[in-house]
């Protein structure tokens, strides 16, 4: 940040008492009058213009802020870092427009106010590139020993940003104000510019090594909001006089608004759409008929002799048909609990059906998580049809739910027939890659199909806090 007030040497860092011989040679005589008005009315239309460039930012960052915080459901965590952006900005805006208001200006009021406002200038500045890298690690979604590393880095050099920004204020690290109140360059002024490039340098290393996750056009995009603040610190410290830094943040936050969230909005768009079709699709192929008039032959046939039992029997297929029914208004992952009382019910139905040809065995260790809708009965019918009904004794699915480190497994298998090598895709079928294809898009997780002459076995994977990122929960 170049320093600033009315007498153009006294911004450079000149001493005092060489200021003041500049003050009587421009105010000295005619000429001087005249040359000193004109300076007066060169800064004024200077500090004017400024002051405009500023407040235009201001306004910009604070309705696009407020745009986001009414749309934080979608895309939580990117925005909410995008919000931190805009909201950083309007903080550094701030402190620029206080020491253009205020710098060169005498009073108590006026001599608080310059430096305090410099020292948000400063602070906001950091805080600002560490939004940029939390939002960028946003987008790439990527964790590794590398990134780790670089995302605690730019979180050391954003607080020591920070903490040399407010120890400014007594100690003059960065900068202090002469008795004039005119701001003048400390002595670790360097500091206070080498911090922000280093912070630069990182957030492009994350472009770099998000590159393939992002592609050209997002890349491009996210990438001006480091080419061109870099370009106007530099234009900023050879040419004094405007507010460079600020238009050029104002201009790269326009543009990832525009063109980025744009871009998110459209796609986030498209998968909704695909989700819906998903999710119909899936409901219809669960409502067989030949499942319905099954199911309804054998409790009009228990009503005879368990009467009892039809009304339990009735219960789980009012329960399963509704399942179904909700799973078209399902946007978000349900809790696991829900979608393993579904599955319960069509298994019930089915045992009422095959007798003791059809156990069942849950070991549930954990259900604290959620997952897709339709994603966990989908794979139990799989073991019923494909496994179980073709083994003349019966057999045995057993539904399993544990906790790892970072995220829950979810298995379900059957000690049937197996899949031979060459049909392990035709056994996979529609219905489970559209669970495959659901579980990816809303939780970020995996789906495993395996078998041997011991039976099938379907594992579902669901990253820690997945669902959180993907739908705002």
């Amino acid at each position: 940040m170049a320093p600033r007030g009315f007498p153009r040497r006294a911004r450079e860092g000149m001493r005092e008492e060489e200021c003041g011989r500049w003050r009587r040679a421009a105010f000295s005589g005619v000429r001087g009058k005249e040359y000193g008005m004109e300076v007066a009315m060169q800064e004024f239309s200077l500090r004017s213009a400024n002051v405009a460039i500023d407040v235009f930012g201001i306004v910009i960052c604070l309705i696009l802020a407020g745009h986001h915080m009414r749309s934080l459901k979608k895309y939580r965590r990117e925005r909410l870092w995008l919000i931190a952006m805009l909201l950083c900005n309007v903080g550094m805006m701030l402190g620029d427009l206080t020491d253009w208001l205020f710098n060169g200006v005498r009073g108590a009021a006026a001599e608080w106010i310059a430096p305090v406002g410099m020292s948000v200038f400063y602070a906001f500045s950091g805080v600002l590139l560490l939004s940029l890298a939390g939002y960028l690690l946003a987008f790439i979604q990527i964790r590794t020993k590398t990134i780790e590393l670089l995302w605690r880095f730019a979180l050391v050099l954003s607080l020591l940003q920070v903490l040399f920004s407010l120890l400014s204020l007594p100690f003059g690290l960065y900068f202090h104000h002469t008795p004039d109140n005119v701001y003048v360059r400390g002595p670790l002024f360097a500091l206070s510019q080498g911090i922000p490039i280093l912070l630069f340098a990182v957030n492009a290393a994350f472009l770099y090594l998000g590159r393939r996750r992002l592609g050209v056009r997002l890349g491009v995009f996210l990438a001006s909001y480091i080419i061109l603040p870099v370009a106007a610190q530099i234009l900023q410290t050879l040419f004094y006089g405007g507010a460079y830094l600020s238009m050029a943040n104002t201009i790269a936050l326009l543009l990832v608004n525009i063109s980025v969230q744009r871009e998110l909005e459209q796609a986030a768009e498209a998968v909704e759409r695909e989700l819906h079709d998903l999710q119909f699709d899936i409901m219809l192929s669960q409502i067989k008929p030949h499942f319905l008039y099954n199911s309804l032959t054998v409790i009009r046939q228990l009503c005879d002799i368990d009467p009892a039992q039809a009304k339990r029997s009735l219960l789980d297929f009012s329960r399963f048909l509704r399942a179904n029914m909700n799973s078209l208004n399902a946007k978000r992952p349900i809790p696991f609990a829900r979608e393993l009382e579904h599955a319960r019910s069509y298994l019930n139905l089915e045992q009422q059906r095959f007798g003791d040809k059809l156990r069942v065995v849950y070991e549930i260790e954990s259900d604290g998580f959620c997952l897709p809708t339709l994603t966990l009965q989908p794979l139990v019918e799989n073991a019923v049809r494909h496994g179980i009904r073709r083994r003349e004794e019966g057999g045995t699915v057993r539904i399993r739910s544990e906790e790892r480190k970072d995220g829950f497994l979810v298995t379900v298998s059957d000690d049937g027939i197996g899949i031979e090598a060459a049909r392990l895709p035709e056994r996979s079928g529609i219905g489970i890659e559209n669970v495959r294809r659901r579980l990816e898009l809303q939780c970020g997780g995996a789906l495993r199909v395996s078998s041997s002459a011991a039976g099938a076995q379907v594992c579902l994977w669901i990253p820690r806090g997945a669902e959180e990122l993907r739908n705002g929960e």
